[in-house]
């Protein structure tokens, strides 16, 4: 049997239906008409037969524009024309014939129906023309901020993140749990969230998904599917060039600004964007090509980030002192550079049939990546670099499979049409992030780095190298069959199996073998007080997870009422493979303690399988009504439980004792070097110890357990809707969300609980607070003994998160020369804990529990508008974006977002607990309590179209943050620091995009 490759779990969302009833003038059905749907983006017409009740449907089509034909003996011919299909919608075609001759032809143009009645997803779809009208910084993750509810962890203003994946969060649920796929492939990387690369340019569509979903979904989190474009029997292609320059730019650091920290601003220098992309025809009608080219270049200047030579060492000490474009002068400048090289070909073996093989390549180089005020020297960062097999220790495979030429996504799949009613699909995907990120010289690598606790500044050198290979390779089969007539309706069934092998290896070294720790009180500088070794092992992790998956769903339609139907079953198990691991450079040598440095040895373990299945089953409800008959009137509702994919190897790396190991020792800095020597570090002092047993280093089985009952992390969602067309291409959709996180999975200290804590106060002394800080008395909690480092896997029992939200989406489609989408979200997702069993620490529970939910954004660095470590959260977001072409082809477009300012989690540090107990910020509010200024920001874009000979010439001026907004989106939290408050993010500035781009 062969089935086609567009479906895999982003089937539903990649393709679409087209579906309806034949009736005569009476109203009455009209059984063995014959439909006719036609559309260049088919390779031939699709022919169906209306069933014993009138209906008939197709499934599985591709973006594009049909037009659906009604003949049927003894009537009119019926020709509806426009109709223009985004992916996953689910078009309501209905054809009413008048008595007459086939010859007699009834045309009726520009129907496109705005509400699906077959669907209770939820989210927003950018077609090509929209992606390209709107302005934007011609970067995937910066348009699928526009989504309704979504707020991100960083603002691209003018292309300051562009390679970069912008984390993105949605009705409460975690980054880790979103979805990304391109053209199906599975792009996801569940542990880290890292970008993946695709030219702009040859995106044919953006499908993003936040709710609602139906059963090829598995997870809570945002879906996200790009379709890329592919080659027809019309030859066509097209070339650009964009630039964004400062001297198109402005600046938005006031005086006040500068005095708080934000001294230089974040100065985007320039960007370029430049390619081109071609297809057509290998052999009309049979076999067809598609290939892109395109480089990003992004010149950025971070914030506070100076120059290392004499001149912009006096600036950085006084920055006031000097004229701000002197300061901007004086800074280093981040360069990114982000390759995409794709292909596509398409061939037509036999009649209702499909292959395609597609693959891409695609990096992000980056010279400073993480420089920012806390690493604010060149030593200090590290780079992204393109990774050759020769830089890991462990075997990587084939070159172009893995490594590639950059990150390698490979594409298999077939699809064949077997009847009218019939479609089925099988594909292949392989996609891998192969990223070297190591210190900017080799002699760094030995150079040993120092961490400052109290401002969280590092010194010297970065702390590690690391080589990072994430693999995904799936097999996805998929078919679907219309069933009409059956238990007094129509049913659209959909069925599929999916087969996942995960993979994550890390192989990780640091610099200097250990990390000089310092905690060091205002007013005494940096680096004065030597506090702790943190002596970390280096190591290799390879890491896997296999998963299969099952999912049935009935959609099933009778008159005005449809209900959907499904079910999904997933299995996961996960391993980590046989390794082995060098001895720590210290292992063997005397210690200042007069023993010998024992707690790194070599060790070479075997396989580790935590023995732990997951298989989850997981219900679907849809339910639509359709108030009036016409699909202008629909209430929606659905239910639905969502389970978490792990990570590869998530829970046996807990019982691999090669993983991440680290211990803080004490130390003497005997020399007064600030370099921890092996003879200075005092082994009976452990302040805390991460990831192994101390008192077993050698051991072959780690002290860790995992408990054999755990399960899934599980999400319970209702949704309740109402959605109206109206004329002109108008339509609103307005929906209330509720859902409920629970049944987490935590690492609990075994024999430990909340009551071997006791709560004691501090006050930071006023020496060690600047002006403006917060240094009130805070209460924070202790261990009674001592913390062993062994922890047991478990479902963490009286937590959860509740999320309640209100959202508005108005959509005007783009005609008659404008297009509009806006939208207006309410949440609030408040945590709770609902006894003691629900923590160990009880430090800062007063200050979370019935407050907000607020993940922090994870990735670190960049400068930039990046939101490192500050908690996402906004209450209520408001989005616009839209078009209007004016005479002579003009075209002017805008987009706007406003949402309320993140929390600003002040707290004191409290460095140093005994028993083992680590470091800990103690929050002086309630989350959410305190936050940043509200934000808004509006882009603007002017275009003109010319006709020249053939092609389509577009030059067109973009503006980035039009009014010059300069909202502070960070500050330094730490209240008992010299950097308290201090500023490390700011929007940037307006800047002026011109650029060029040639269709032909």
């Amino acid at each position: 049997m062969l089935f086609i490759a567009i479906a895999d779990v982003a089937s539903a969302q990649n393709t679409s239906q087209v579906f309806g009833r034949v009736t005569d003038g009476s109203g009455g059905v009209l059984p063995g008409a014959t439909v006719t749907l036609s559309s260049s983006a088919l390779l031939e017409p699709r022919v169906a037969v209306t069933s014993e009740t009138g209906t008939y449907e197709f499934s599985g089509l591709p973006i594009g524009t049909y037009t659906v034909k009604f003949e049927l003996t003894g009537f009119q011919t019926l020709v509806r024309e426009g109709l223009q299909l985004q992916g996953g919608f689910n078009a309501q075609v209905n054809g009413e014939l008048s008595v007459g001759g086939l010859e007699e032809n009834v045309v009726v143009t520009g129907m496109n129906p705005i509400v699906d009645i077959r669907s209770t997803t939820q989210g927003t779809r950018f077609n090509v023309q929209e992606l390209q009208a709107i302005p934007s910084t011609r970067d995937v993750f910066q348009v699928l901020t526009q989504t309704p509810g979504i707020t991100s962890d960083r603002q691209n203003v003018g292309g300051t993140h562009n390679g970069q994946q912008i984390g993105m969060f949605s009705r409460g649920a975690a980054n880790g749990q979103g979805r990304w796929f391109v053209d199906g492939v599975d792009r996801n990387d569940i542990a880290n969230g890292r970008p993946f690369v695709v030219d702009f340019n040859s995106v044919e569509e953006v499908q993003v998904s936040t709710g609602g979903a139906d059963v090829t979904m598995q997870t809570p989190g945002v879906f996200v599917n790009v379709v890329t474009k592919s080659g027809s029997d019309a030859f066509r292609g097209a070339t650009w060039f964009f630039r964004t320059d400062r001297a198109l730019g402005s600046t938005n650091v006031t005086d006040d600004l500068r005095r708080a920290g934000a001294n230089s601003g974040n100065p985007l220098v320039h960007t370029n964007d430049y390619g081109g992309q071609f297809g057509g025809a290998i052999k009309r009608g049979r076999a067809w090509f598609w290939a892109t080219y395109g480089m990003q270049n992004v010149r950025l200047g971070v914030l506070n980030y100076y120059k290392p030579d004499a001149g912009c060492a006096a600036v950085q000490a006084n920055p006031l002192a000097y004229s701000f474009s002197d300061v901007i002068d004086c800074l280093n400048i981040n360069k990114q550079d982000v390759p995409a090289l794709g292909s596509k070909f398409n061939l037509r073996p036999f009649a209702g049939n499909l292959v395609t093989v597609a693959n891409s390549f695609g990096q992000r180089v980056e010279t400073i990546r993480g420089a920012d005020d806390l690493h604010p020297t060149f030593e200090t960062t590290n780079k992204m670099t393109f990774m050759k097999l020769s830089d890991s220790t462990y075997d990587l495979g084939p070159r172009y499979w893995n490594t590639g030429i950059w990150d390698p996504s490979w594409k298999f799949s077939d699809q064949h049409t077997f009847s009218d009613r019939w479609l089925a699909d099988v594909s292949f995907g392989h996609h891998c992030w192969c990223d070297s990120i190591v210190p900017q010289t080799d002699e760094l690598r030995l150079v040993q780095p120092m961490l400052e606790l109290t401002t969280g500044t590092w010194g010297r050198s970065w702390s590690d190298s690391s080589i990072m290979l994430v693999t995904n390779n799936t097999v996805d089969m998929a078919t679907t069959y219309f069933l009409p007539g059956q238990w007094g309706g129509d049913h659209s069934l959909k069925a599929g199996f999916k087969y996942g092998h995960f993979g994550e290896v890390y192989d990780r070294s640091y610099s200097g073998h250990a990390q000089a720790v310092f905690n060091s009180q205002r007013p005494l500088p940096i680096f004065s007080t030597p506090f702790t070794a943190r002596v970390i092992r280096d190591y290799i992790t390879p890491a896997f997870l296999d998963q299969n998956s099952v999912y049935l769903q009935d959609t099933y339609s009778r008159k005005r009422f449809t209900a959907i139907l499904g079910v999904r079953w997933d299995r996961q198990v996960d391993n980590v493979a046989a390794i082995s691991v060098r001895a720590h450079a210290f292992q063997g040598q005397p210690t200042i303690d007069g023993t010998l440095f024992n707690l790194f040895p070599a060790i070479d373990v075997p396989t580790v399988r935590a023995g732990v299945v997951w298989n989850t089953v997981a219900p679907r409800l849809g339910l639509t009504y359709d108030l009036t008959g016409d699909a202008r009137n629909v209430i929606k509702g659905s239910y639905a439980i969502y389970f978490d994919q792990r990570s590869a190897g998530q829970l046996s790396k807990a019982l691999n004792p090669t993983g991440s190991a680290r211990i803080d020792l004490g130390w003497s800095d005997l020399n007064g070097d600030s370099v921890v020597q092996v003879n200075e570090i005092n082994q009976s002092l452990i302040r805390s110890v991460t990831g192994f047993d101390p008192a077993n280093p050698a051991g072959l089985v780690s002290a860790n357990r995992v408990d054999p009952n755990v399960t899934a992390p599980r999400t319970n969602e209702i949704v309740v809707g109402f959605g109206k067309e109206m004329a002109g291409d108008f339509g609103f959709n307005v929906s209330y969300v509720w859902r409920r996180y629970d049944n987490f999975i935590w690492n609990d200290t075994i024999g430990i609980s909340s009551s071997d804590y006791s709560a004691v106060q501090f006050t930071p002394p006023s020496s060690a607070c600047p002006s403006g800080a917060r240094c009130e008395t805070v209460t924070y909690d202790v261990p009674n003994v001592t913390l062993p480092s062994a922890y047991t896997v478990t479902n963490r029992p009286d937590f959860r998160h509740v999320y309640n939200g209100l959202e508005l989406v108005v959509r005007k489609r783009s005609s008659r020369g404008w297009m509009l989408n806006a939208s207006y979200s309410y949440n609030t997702t408040i945590e709770h804990y609902d006894s003691a069993a629900a923590y160990e620490d009880p430090t800062n529970i007063v200050r979370l529990n019935g407050f907000q939910y607020a993940p922090s954004a994870g990735i670190g660095g960049g400068g930039g508008s990046n939101l490192a470590g500050i908690p996402v959260n906004a209450k209520w977001v408001a989005k616009l974006n839209g078009s209007y072409r004016l005479p002579y082809e003009v075209n002017v477009a805008a987009t706007a977002d406003v949402r309320q300012g993140y929390p600003f989690a002040q707290g004191v540090n409290i460095a140093s607990r005994p028993n083992r107990a680590p470091a800990i910020a103690v929050l002086l509010d309630a989350l959410g309590e305190q936050r940043f200024p509200d934000f808004a920001t509006m882009d603007l874009r002017l275009e003109r179209a010319f006709r020249v000979r053939g092609m389509k010439v577009l030059p067109s001026f973009d503006m980035f943050n039009v009014f010059n907004a300069n909202t502070v989106m960070g500050r330094r939290t730490n209240q008992n620091a010299a950097n308290a408050n201090s500023i490390f993010g700011i929007l940037a500035p307006r800047i002026a995009r011109i650029g060029m781009m040639v269709n032909f």
